[in-house]
């Protein structure tokens, strides 16, 4: 699945916002982070993950989780590119 804002943009982003908890978050606009959600909730769906299914609200975090994870590896990889 293709997202609409790459981990790569959101690196490269200011914080725009302080009311998240994850800072990736922070950089998106109210609508960009709706967008986002829509993905996450399409991603679940396409795996097979029914809505209604006990472990819905899990699996949604543990896509976010993954992004996250995700965002934080691909910083890192920008900064020691940085210091080299």
């Amino acid at each position: 699945m293709k997202y609409t804002i790459g981990i790569e943009e959101l690196i490269n982003r200011p914080i725009i916002r302080s009311d998240k908890s994850e800072e990736f978050l922070n950089k998106m606009t109210d609508d960009e982070i709706t967008q986002w959600e829509v993905e996450v909730e399409q991603a679940l769906l396409e795996e097979g993950i029914e809505k209604k299914h006990l472990d819905w609200n899990v699996a949604f975090m543990a896509k976010i989780i993954d992004r996250g994870i995700l965002y934080n590896l691909f910083l890192l990889k920008s900064n020691e590119s940085k210091t080299n």
